[in-house]
Parts: structure tokens; C-alpha cells; sequence
């Protein structure tokens, strides 16, 4: 494999590292908004979604 091969290989793990944490991230706070609705909503008359 040459260096070149190297190079894109790396910039590729590094690019699905930042995907993932990114989606991780992005799920953490639809789980904090939806148990903040589960909580604050019967307090604030907002119906549940289902």
C-alpha cells in the first residue's frame, strides 16, 4: 500500500469517527427533548406524541 493509500485511509477513520460522534451526539438530545416532553408535558397540558 502506498503512502497515498495510507493518507485516504486514515482521513477515512477520522471522517467516521466525526460521523458517529456526531450521531451520537444528535441522539442524546432527541432522548433529552423527548423525556423533557414525557415530564414537562403533563405540567404544561402538551399532549404525548403517541
Amino acid at each position: 500500500m502506498s503512502w497515498v493509500g495510507i493518507l485516504v485511509l486514515a482521513v477515512a477513520i477520522y471522517a467516521a469517527i466525526k460521523v458517529v460522534g456526531a450521531l451520537f451526539k444528535a441522539a442524546l438530545w432527541v432522548g433529552i427533548l423527548l423525556f423533557a416532553w414525557w415530564y414537562f408535558g403533563p405540567r404544561l397540558g402538551i399532549p404525548f406524541l403517541f
